[in-house]
């Protein structure tokens, strides 16, 4: 099966967003409250870029960034002025969501090759994430490492962690 990995650009891109982050966050992980209408909006949307895989022109995957702070992780870590103590510019990398039907190793990797090379191209030195710990061990393969403890959020429990992009 071939996809797409491209920026989300269009209003229709946005909307299959929203719908795939509430299947994920709002019934799956239950993060969030179920809405009436089927659709999260995320409170970063506005500042994030949003890397979407799409399969015959549907959004099947998708993850964002953020560029600048206040990040969603600070408000997992116990004393956030460890930021402080990293590499910088800091990104934030959010709501990696993939529809379970297409939850392939490709599709993830697509997704986090377009994001980390355009995160490498712009000058980024740490990505940061809150990784649902109980996928800790696929973060850390990949590069990530805890800044501190798991913090629960709803029905989930995320790790804040880091990964140094420049060496």
């Amino acid at each position: 099966m071939a996809y797409v990995f491209k920026v989300a650009e269009t209003a229709e891109e946005y909307d299959q967003i929203r719908c795939l982050n509430h299947r994920v966050f709002a019934e799956e992980v239950r993060q969030h409250p179920p809405t009436a209408d089927g659709r999260l909006i995320d409170k970063r949307e506005s500042i994030s870029r949003f890397f979407v895989a799409l399969s015959e022109g549907r959004v099947v995957g998708m993850v964002c960034t953020c560029p600048r702070r206040p990040f969603s992780v600070e408000e997992r870590l116990t004393d956030p002025s460890i930021l402080d103590t990293l590499p910088g510019p800091l990104l934030e990398a959010r709501l990696l969501a993939i529809e379970p039907a297409y939850r392939k190793r490709m599709l993830f990797l697509g997704m986090l090759e377009l994001m980390v090379s355009t995160a490498i191209s712009e000058g980024y030195a740490t990505l940061l994430i809150s990784g649902i710990t109980e996928r800790l061990r696929m973060y850390q393969r990949m590069g990530f490492r805890p800044l501190g403890p798991a913090v629960p959020c709803g029905a989930a429990s995320f790790t804040p962690m880091a990964m140094a992009l420049l060496r």
